[in-house]
């Protein structure tokens, strides 16, 4: 996404619109897809004459599910606030001011990865195998005693009452 820094007037420019990143971006990451990306916001300079860019960034990534492996829809939100003199080591790559355009796409993309989480899953499946030939789910619920305490138990109960 390519912003012509001449059209950035005194109150700045605002942004809403769709967009679409490139696949080369996330192909190395855990996502399948990104769908409904969708940025509105402010670009503008400010007092002491930097480009700073006030975003917010919606989407759906398109994630496996870390159980079944299915393909599952994962929202995801975030707040971009950045100077880009801030970031002017890495702005090289996206900051032309030759042709006085700025690609946000790079800067879009290194505030995105940040929502992938480590695991997604759909919390509400009731149809999953939790025992299988030789394992089984642990859940914390499952208290089981240890057959050589059943005693020492029954003594603490005695205890209580």
């Amino acid at each position: 996404m390519i912003i012509e820094l001449n059209k950035i007037l005194n109150t700045g420019l605002d942004v809403k619109e769709d967009v679409v990143l490139s696949k080369e971006l996330y192909e190395n990451a855990d996502i399948l897809d990104i769908k409904k990306l969708h940025i509105e916001g402010n670009i503008h300079y400010d007092y002491e004459n930097n480009l700073c860019l006030d975003l917010v960034v919606d989407g759906i990534f398109l994630l496996q599910d870390s159980m079944t492996l299915e393909p599952i829809d994962y929202p995801f939100s975030t707040q971009i606030d950045e100077k880009i003199e801030d970031i002017a080591i890495s702005c090289g790559n996206f900051y032309e001011k030759s042709k006085n355009a700025l690609d946000i796409s790079e800067i879009l993309w290194e505030n995105i990865v940040l929502e992938i989480p480590i695991r997604a899953t759909q919390a509400n499946r009731e149809d999953l195998n939790l025992k299988g030939s030789g394992w089984e789910l642990a859940q914390e619920e499952k208290e089981k005693i240890d057959a050589r305490l059943t005693k020492l138990t029954e003594l603490l109960e005695e205890g209580r009452e």
